[in-house]
């Protein structure tokens, strides 16, 4: 039974997201402004074989860092398929892992344990080599969303609530988009990091 509304939830959001995708694609930029926002937090978190990841040993790689959680009925799966569809993109461009990279965080580790999320991860064929799930104990954790601005709530059926953000950050370690549910897309998160890239390489 769980895994009948595991597949139903994945197809609900798989529908979702079409009618997303297509006002999305007319709206792609091939020349984007993507302006410093911020510094990036750093970070050390474990991916689920224990070992850890920092977000500073990227440096000189275009970043893509989602925070989802695998209980997310609806808002998560678009995005980890979206992320999917990137990370074909990337290889395709021979970007993937080398130059551009993808982090996962969980907001929920307690449910999400190791286990759990490797099984997520591999719902969506994520790669390792350039995208990885992370996830810490609660109380390392909960510094990390704050930082982020990341935040849970307990919807009254028991239902998890959190902001739907993905952070595009630069070969420096800024902040430079910050894209909610409705303005990202794969094909623009590739353009995007194209344009980091390109501009990473001319200094």
């Amino acid at each position: 039974m769980r895994h009948a509304l595991a597949a139903l939830a994945i197809a609900l959001a798989a529908c979702g997201s079409l009618w997303v995708r297509a006002a999305q694609e007319q709206a792609l930029s091939a020349n984007p402004t993507l302006s410093v926002i911020a510094r990036a937090p750093d970070f050390t978190l474990r991916d689920p074989a224990g070992q850890p990841v920092s977000l500073s040993g990227y440096r000189g790689r275009v970043v893509l860092l989602a925070f989802v959680f695998t209980t997310c009925p609806g808002v998560c799966p678009v995005i980890s398929q979206q992320m999917a569809a990137l990370q074909a993109r990337l290889k395709q461009e021979q970007l993937f892992g080398s130059k551009a990279a993808m982090l996962s965080v969980t907001v929920d580790p307690k449910t999400d344990t190791a286990e759990v999320l490797a099984k997520y991860a591999g719902t969506f064929g994520a790669d390792p080599a350039g995208w990885r799930f992370l996830r810490e104990s609660p109380p390392k954790l909960d510094p990390i969303l704050r930082a982020y601005d990341e935040w849970t709530k307990l919807l009254p059926k028991g239902e998890l609530d959190h902001p739907a953000r993905v952070y595009l950050i630069d070969a420096g370690g800024n902040i430079r988009e910050i894209y909610s549910l409705a303005f990202f897309n794969d094909k623009q998160a590739l353009l995007d990091m194209k344009k980091l890239l390109s501009e990473a390489a001319a200094r």
